[in-house]
């Protein structure tokens, strides 16, 4: 799957016959791949939506949350997506946040333990395999769902690599995703598979404006959610960020959104997402795909319009170079 690949997101909460247009011409206009996150929809179904409204390109999840949906549910319903779509879907799976989760009634408890848990069951059913005193077998795709792991973490990383299909990477600095990819790719070696195998995605923010004060902004106002939640601020604390980092988390911990938006610096939104007029977004993608990006995966956001128009300026300037 070369290219580029974009994420399609529901937060502007469009009308599903809407995100299937801009489905079709993110296909036409040649990009390899689609996601679709899951927060306040449903990610399965709106991969199946996409799937029939599509002919040739990869539709995913980026991600599944293993919390919200049982492994069986969600293996039998990868692999109804992957027959109608003619073996173009990609199953990816995440742990989410702790501090998400709670709101839910949702304990994590330990999320890597589970993850392996959830892993073993999911590809039980992918497989066919009789689960013990279950009484019953699941049907079998004959097109095998290819199954990726988010990471926010090496740990993670060298888990994906050891049982998944592929690793998800998003808002890591260039370097970090080096030593991510590599990470994950040594596990493979230790696991005895070939790492060549083990895809990798990129997931990157755009906020595309000729104005680029305006495009930090509205940076600001989006990327602030993910500076305030431990995992992302961590990467950033570690990227050479930690007092902004530490000052941000402190006021994530008060409630103070703005806040952390106030602590976000340019630099930090540089060293994660391309911002700003299309030639130095373009360029920073370069920067990405130089230091081993597989397959990024743009994940536009608006900056001075509304969100349709953001993706569809995303497949206008991205489309070229894709």
């Amino acid at each position: 799957m070369p290219g580029c690949a974009l994420s399609l997101s529901t937060f502007s909460l469009m009308p599903y016959p809407e995100m299937t247009v801009l489905a079709r011409e993110a296909e036409d206009a040649g990009f390899s791949g689609l996601f679709v996150p899951e927060a306040n929809n449903d990610g399965m179904m709106c991969c199946y939506l996409i799937a029939q409204a599509t002919k040739r390109i990869t539709v995913g999840t980026r991600i599944i949350n293993i919390y919200q949906r049982a492994a069986t549910v969600c293996a039998t319903g990868a692999m109804m997506i992957q027959e109608q779509s003619g073996g173009r879907f990609l199953l990816g799976l995440g742990v989410g946040h702790r501090l998400l989760l709670k709101p839910l009634g949702i304990e994590m408890g330990n999320a890597r333990d589970y993850l392996r848990q959830y892993m073993g069951l999911l590809t039980a059913v992918l497989n066919g395999q009789q689960i013990p005193n279950l009484g019953y077998r699941f049907r079998v795709s004959p097109k095998r769902v290819p199954v990726y792991f988010a990471a926010l973490t090496l740990q993670s990383a060298r888990f994906a690599g050891e049982v998944a299909d592929g690793v998800m990477l998003y808002m890591c600095p260039p370097e970090r995703m080096s030593r991510m990819k590599n990470a994950a790719r040594e596990a493979a070696i230790k696991a005895g598979r070939d790492p060549m195998d083990l895809g990798v995605t990129m997931g990157l923010p755009v906020f595309l404006d000729d104005n680029l004060e305006a495009a930090y902004a509205a940076a600001r106002r989006d990327m602030a959610f993910y500076l305030g939640l431990h995992f992302y601020n961590r990467i950033w604390a570690q990227g050479g960020f930690e007092a902004q980092a530490k000052q941000a988390l402190a006021a994530a911990e008060r409630g103070d959104r703005a806040g952390v938006s106030a602590a976000m610096t340019d630099a930090m939104i540089d060293a994660v997402a391309l911002a700003g007029p299309a030639s130095r977004c373009l360029e920073r993608l370069a920067q990405y795909r130089s230091a081993g990006a597989d397959l990024p995966v743009l994940v536009s956001h608006a900056v001075s319009g509304d969100y349709a128009s953001a993706f569809r300026n995303s497949v206008k300037i991205f489309g070229k170079a894709n």
